[in-house]
């Protein structure tokens, strides 16, 4: 398989995108990708999360430092039939963006077309969230995950609109019969998608 990792790089042109570096720039607040534009306040909800650790699958809001993977969220359609995807810093420690490694792969849907639509990313103060502990994954080794979580309602504290077009690297798109049979077989083996599985 393919290198899957993509190593972020600076984004220029993308007013929208440069909104959402600029909100977590100060370190104040982190960004959650949602299908639902409006919100005044996110609450926590059970998520459907099939990775190893506990900490993914509590009930709580999800949220993140990085602009890419909170987008890449948010336009999710609610149609896509399985979204593969990862954000982290190699080792066991956070660090700069240019360090960050992410992985988006949206399932296809059954016409074959890919599950993508509008949405919003909310911006929240990070003193409500707590950072998901640094671990070491089966497959990447040590890993500090650009993920945390909090599991008392926030307040919204600045919302962006955002489509497509503003997720600023060109994700994967699979089959998501082939991608399962895959994981059937090798269940540590994230992310599953090879060239015969993604339409890159």
């Amino acid at each position: 398989m393919d290198e899957p990792w993509h190593v972020p790089a600076p984004v220029s042109g993308d007013t929208t995108w440069t909104k959402l570096a600029e909100l977590v720039a100060s370190d104040d607040l982190l960004l959650h990708g949602s299908r639902t534009p409006g919100l005044s306040e996110l609450t926590p909800r059970a998520p459907l999360d099939f990775s190893h650790d506990e900490f993914s699958k509590r009930t709580a809001i999800f949220a993140t430092e990085d602009p890419t993977w909170a987008i890449a969220y948010a336009i999710r359609s609610a149609a896509c039939p399985q979204f593969l995807n990862a954000c982290f810093y190699p080792l066991r420690s956070s660090g700069q963006r240019m360090q960050r490694r992410i992985f988006l792969s949206y399932g296809k849907n059954d016409d074959g077309t890919a599950p993508l639509g509008a949405g919003a990313v909310y911006a929240l103060a990070r003193d409500h969230f707590l950072r998901m502990p640094s671990h070491t994954d089966p497959v990447l080794g040590p890993i500090a995950e650009c993920q945390w979580v909090s599991t008392e309602t926030v307040p919204v504290v600045a919302e962006v609109l955002v489509t497509p077009k503003n997720l600023p690297m060109t994700p994967r798109f699979h089959d998501l019969a082939t991608v399962s049979a895959r994981e059937g077989k090798n269940p540590e083996g994230f992310p599953w998608v090879g060239d015969s599985g993604s339409l890159q």
